[in-house]
């Protein structure tokens, strides 16, 4: 029993057993809502993978550029009787 002068304390915002009554209790609208935003959701991460693999294979594909280029001027400044400075 709460003392005298005090608010009793407030009940527990998620009791046991509340999200079964919630879902059971929600509209179809709502679930509807629900589900709509969870495929965005999905949809955002599907895209930021893309992005991400995307990005990788740019760089993978400069940096074999590169190696290509070094490994062409290494051979270039490494034939022999090469006169010039």
């Amino acid at each position: 029993m709460p003392r005298r002068g005090r608010p009793a304390p407030p009940a527990s915002p998620h009791p046991a057993g509340a999200g079964q009554r919630a879902a059971a209790h929600m509209s179809p609208a709502i679930a509807a809502r629900i589900r709509q935003l969870a495929a965005q959701a999905e949809h955002r991460r599907a895209i930021a993978e893309f992005r991400a693999c995307h990005a990788a294979d740019q760089q993978a594909r400069i940096n074999a550029l590169l190696l290509e280029a070094i490994a062409a001027l290494a051979s270039m400044f490494s034939q022999p009787g090469r006169t010039g400075a």
